[in-house]
């Protein structure tokens, strides 16, 4: 499949976020085997070409748009417009709705968006079809806030407002209500499409205001940008939903946008919503958005919802319609819109969940409708199998291991069968209060990555712990996991003594073992079994009867885990142990 691209003349004198979405569908359909042309004025060959895609509604459109028409050619149209009854008398009413009609389809960033144009300009909504927005998966990086920081010599908390300076987006009165926070400082980094408007801008900022110019949309020092604020603020005229706004949720950073647009099918109620008019409005969204508390289920969200490989996946059916017909249906994956309870944030996933995370630990609450049952992948391969999940909230844990061939790894978590209700589910998994440790910060990391291994296949044991010197689980009076063949060492400890018995696939294999109240050391060979098959271990816990009791049924303490793959000729009990079957 061929495409053609092309936009107004001057879209790329002061590139703004419709201009990094061309080159960034550009970029993944490429991948995808779609091979897309950027039109070339001198040697523009349409004829080589199965379809073209325009993108922009400015005044004059109409005309290349015709031409296209006029050649026989399907055309695709991405208008990047949110126009209202009331609005609709600022822009050339009857040329966009004639390039709407000459169009196959009309491309929009939301629903939102195509309802809205299909009654504005009375067309049928069957025209219109949504593509959502995208960021790079660089964004999902966490990135070093220091660096922005010492850049600049900035050591305050300050508020980041990344877009073209002109009057759309609103500087000024961002700027005003800032007047009620002299602590925070205002940085704006973008080109100047409106010199007048920015030199009003600069007036009233003052010493409060600092202008960075552009920054490479692909560079370290924006993604710092991101991580630094205290606060990311687009007050717009209208957003449909603002690229710097999704790459800053993306980023973790506290959104404070306008409602006017199709900001909320992206944000939902992970932002602050704003009227552009409302100067106190905009100030209160922004005291309340500077102690926010971070979450990392915006970085989830978006990076199962609004990555560009991903929303390219809708643009490659949409063309693929129009050269064959309706295209089958995907695999619904992804999240829900963002809700709020309280102070906290939750969001429900689909039938599954695909996100991108870098190593590191992912902590939060979690829930499903009725009781459920999951199985949780990385990278294709199942980590977590069949995890019951009740219908109230609690908490998970999440363990995501380095990779040597990229930072980030693919986490999948994918509801496979509901307790009491049918199998066609519009909502999986519920995560809430999601927070995330990385693991270049997180001490000990490869420690808890062994315990999170070993733990994968368990059962009755606790969520990981941690203190001082370890990681480490609590397992109840009976406790089993599944390891392969090799030499697993750890340590354990109880409350008040207890005796141990250890089982191996069912059949009794040391007993009588003692587990102090202190950390002590302890060994198992574990021999192969049948070729795929792992060795199930059973500590079977008799506690002493002077042992306190917290509230759970403790039986023993395990962690520092360590395990080599192989054989060993000394087991715990100085035998050899066979596997038994």
């Amino acid at each position: 499949m061929k495409i053609l691209f092309n936009t107004y003349p001057m879209a790329f004198h002061t590139p703004g976020g419709g201009e990094v979405q061309i080159m960034q569908y550009q970029k993944h359909l490429l991948r995808r085997n779609v091979d897309v042309t950027l039109l070339n004025p001198w040697a523009p060959q349409f004829k080589s070409h199965d379809i073209v895609h325009f993108f922009s509604c400015m005044s004059g459109s109409l005309h290349f748009c015709s031409f296209v028409k006029s050649v026989g050619m399907p055309l695709l149209v991405s208008p990047n417009l949110w126009i209202t009854e009331e609005t609709k008398k600022n822009y050339p009413f009857d040329e966009i709705r004639l390039m709407f009609v000459l169009s196959d389809r009309v491309v929009c960033n939301s629903n939102a968006e195509c309802d809205l144009l299909a009654i504005v300009f009375n067309i049928e909504r069957e025209k219109f079809a949504t593509v959502y927005n995208g960021i790079d998966r660089q964004f999902l990086v966490a990135a070093d806030a220091s660096i922005f920081r010492s850049m600049h010599g900035i050591h305050s908390p300050f508020v980041l407002n990344v877009a073209n300076i002109e009057p759309r987006k609103n500087q000024l009165n961002l700027i005003r209500a800032l007047k009620a926070h002299p602590d925070l400082t205002l940085i704006i980094v973008g080109h100047v499409r409106d010199a007048e408007y920015a030199k009003q801008c600069f007036e009233e900022g003052g010493e409060q205001l600092k202008y960075l110019g552009p920054l490479a949309h692909d560079s370290d020092e924006l993604r710092s940008a991101y991580a630094a604020c205290s606060v990311f603020a687009l007050p717009s005229t209208l957003e449909t939903p603002g690229l710097a706004a999704l790459e800053a949720f993306a980023c973790g950073a506290p959104v404070v946008v306008t409602g006017e647009g199709c900001t909320r099918e992206y944000f939902g109620a992970g932002a602050r919503y704003v009227d552009h008019d409302d100067v106190a409005g905009i100030s209160n969204a922004i005291a309340e958005s500077v102690s926010r508390r971070k979450t990392f289920l915006s970085t989830i969200v978006v990076s199962a919802n609004f990555t560009w490989d991903k929303v390219v996946e809708h643009l490659v059916d949409v063309y693929a319609e129009l050269q064959s017909g309706p295209q089958p249906a995907r695999l619904q994956s992804g999240f829900h819109m963002i809700e709020q309870d309280g102070d906290s944030l939750f969001a429900w996933s689909k039938a599954s969940a695909k996100f991108e995370c870098q190593a590191g630990v992912i902590n939060g609450l979690w829930r499903t409708e009725a009781g459920a049952t999951v199985n949780i992948s990385i990278d294709g391969n199942i980590f977590y199998r069949q995890i019951d999940i009740p219908s109230h909230w609690v908490q998970f844990q999440i363990v995501v291991p380095p990779s040597q061939d990229s930072p980030l790894r693919k986490v999948s978590i994918d509801y496979l069968k509901p307790h009491h209700k049918p199998d066609d589910i519009v909502r999986g998994v519920a995560l809430r209060d999601v927070e995330f440790a990385d693991a270049r910060r997180t001490p000990s990391f490869d420690q808890l990555v062994e315990l999170s291994a070993l733990l994968r296949d368990s059962t009755n044991f606790y969520p990981i712990e941690t203190d001082s010197y370890r990681y480490f689980a609590w397992c109840g009076k009976r406790g089993s996991f599944r390891s392969d063949p090799g030499h697993l060492s750890f340590m354990w400890r109880s409350l008040g003594g207890a005796t141990v018995d250890i089982e191996i696939d069912g059949k009794p294999h040391l007993q009588g073992v003692e587990a102090g109240e202190d950390w002590s050391a302890f060994s198992l060979e574990i021999a192969p079994c049948a070729a795929g098959k792992k060795t199930e271990v059973s500590i079977v816990v008799t506690p002493s009867q002077d042992a306190p009791n917290g509230g759970r049924a403790l039986g023993v303490a395990i962690g520092e885990i360590k395990f080599q793959s192989g054989d060993s000729p000394n087991s715990a009990s100085g035998e050899k142990q066979t596997c038994a079957s």
